[in-house]
C-alpha cells in the first residue's frame, strides 16, 4: 500500500473520498435526525394526548362528584371510549357512587373494567374492590381468586386482609385469623404501619398464645420511628 508522505496528497485523497462518498453519509445523517425528530414530535404529541385526556377525566370526576344523577349517563360514554387508565380510573369513581345507591352489579361491572384496562398503576386495587364487591354478592369463592390473581407484591397486605374480610364474611374464623395474621406478619417484615381497622380486626378473632395486634403495632410503631421509616 502506498504511503501518503506529503500533506497536500493527503488532502487531495480526502476530498475525494469526500466527493465519492458524502451522498450516503450526508442521506444516513438526515435519516439518523429525521427518527430522533420524529421520535421527539411523537413524544410531544403523546405528552399532549395525555394531558388533555387527564383534564377530561377531571372534568368528569368533578361533574360526578357534583351531580352523580345526571352525569352517570356521561360518564358511562366517557368510560366506553376509554378502554385505557383514563377509563378505569373513571370507572371506578362510577363503581363508588353505584355502590353508594347499592347498586352491586353496575358497580361490579365498572370495577372489572377498571381491573382489565387500568394497567398495572390501577388493575391492582380495581382487583381488590373486584373480590370486595364479590363478597357483597356472597360470590366467596370468586372472590378468593381475584385475589389469589393479584401477582404484585406491593399489594400483599391488602391481600390478606381483605382475603381475611372474605373468609369473616363466609363464618371461617379460622381462616380469618389465619389471613390477618398474615397481614400484620408483612406489616411487621415490611416495617408498614398496621392501620387500625386491621388491628382491630384481627384482635377479634385472636387465638391462644397471640400476641394482641395493638401490642404489635406499638412495638412496630416505636421500630419505625426509631429507624425513620415513612409510616403506612
Amino acid at each position: 500500500m502506498d504511503v501518503l508522505t506529503d500533506d497536500h496528497e493527503r488532502e487531495q485523497v480526502v476530498r475525494k473520498w469526500w466527493s465519492e462518498n458524502w451522498k450516503p453519509i450526508a442521506i444516513g445523517v438526515v435519516i439518523a435526525l429525521g427518527g430522533l425528530l420524529g421520535y421527539r414530535q411523537w413524544q410531544s404529541y403523546e405528552l399532549e394526548k395525555a394531558q388533555t385526556q387527564a383534564y377530561e377525566l377531571s372534568q368528569m370526576q368533578t361533574k360526578l362528584a357534583l351531580n352523580q344523577s345526571n352525569s352517570k349517563e356521561e360518564a358511562k360514554a366517557f368510560i366506553k371510549s376509554h378502554e385505557d387508565i383514563y377509563g378505569a380510573l373513571l370507572a371506578l369513581d362510577l363503581a363508588t357512587v353505584e355502590i353508594t345507591s347499592g347498586d352491586y352489579d353496575a358497580a361490579y361491572e365498572n370495577v372489572d373494567f377498571a381491573a382489565a384496562h387500568g394497567g398495572d398503576l390501577v388493575a391492582p386495587n380495581a382487583s381488590l374492590a373486584k373480590a370486595r364487591l364479590l363478597g357483597q354478592l356472597k360470590k366467596y369463592d370468586e372472590a378468593q381468586k381475584v385475589l389469589a390473581a393479584i401477582s404484585s407484591k406491593a399489594y400483599e397486605i391488602e391481600k390478606s386482609e381483605v382475603s381475611g374480610d372474605l373468609y369473616m364474611a363466609n363464618g371461617n374464623k379460622v381462616k380469618a385469623h389465619d389471613a390477618y395474621k398474615k397481614a400484620i406478619d408483612l406489616c411487621v417484615e415490611r416495617k408498614v404501619a398496621i392501620n387500625p381497622l386491621l388491628q382491630m380486626k384481627f384482635d377479634n378473632v385472636i387465638a391462644q398464645g397471640d400476641t394482641p395486634a395493638y401490642k404489635i403495632a406499638e412495638k412496630l410503631n416505636n421500630q419505625i420511628a426509631q429507624e425513620g421509616v415513612t409510616l403506612r
